[in-house]
């Protein structure tokens, strides 16, 4: 095994860069970032779904390592747009539910409720996941109403939403 210790790295130019998506036995320190991707989403959604709605705000990431994790941050505006409702956020990768994945029988990831009047707060979500995986992942932050009878929004008030992905090494 060898061992490299340096004082200073300094990047290169472009024209002299090294591509090192096809390195496969590259070894990043645990923890280290590896890369970031963000993706923004302006528009209001309503829903008086029970079920989880997609909101747009949502991002791609191709990880480098099957070992890394994916700390994910999501950020948007709830409006219950009346007292005594109530709602629910979660995250996808692709088609699975994160928040299932650690808790049986959750109900998302947050929620709000108020029960005398009309609630508007931001929703501010972390995530740590581990794909597995060195194929794209889409992750999209979902929400849903408690029950069929009222109407609920996401990304009300011309406040945008921002999900930010960053592949951790493992």
């Amino acid at each position: 095994m060898s061992i490299l210790f340096v004082d200073d790295i300094r990047g290169k130019t472009a024209a002299n860069s090294v591509d090192l998506s096809n390195v496969t036995n590259l070894q990043m320190p645990a923890g280290a970032v590896i890369q970031v991707v963000q993706g923004t989403a302006l528009g209001s959604v309503t829903s008086s779904s029970s079920s989880f709605v997609a909101t747009g705000v949502d991002v791609n990431i191709t990880p480098k390592f099957a070992s890394s994790k994916i700390l994910l941050h999501a950020t948007g505006c709830y409006d219950t747009e009346a007292g005594g409702r109530q709602m629910y956020t979660t995250l996808y990768r692709d088609s699975t539910r994160l928040d299932s994945t650690l808790i049986s029988g959750s109900y998302g990831l947050s929620s709000m409720w108020n029960a005398s009047a009309r609630q508007i707060s931001n929703v501010n979500i972390s995530f740590l996941d581990t794909p597995n995986t060195t194929s794209q992942i889409h992750y999209e932050l979902y929400f849903r109403n408690h029950d069929n009878s009222t109407a609920v929004e996401f990304m009300s008030q011309n406040i945008g939403a921002v999900i930010i992905a960053q592949e951790i090494a493992g």
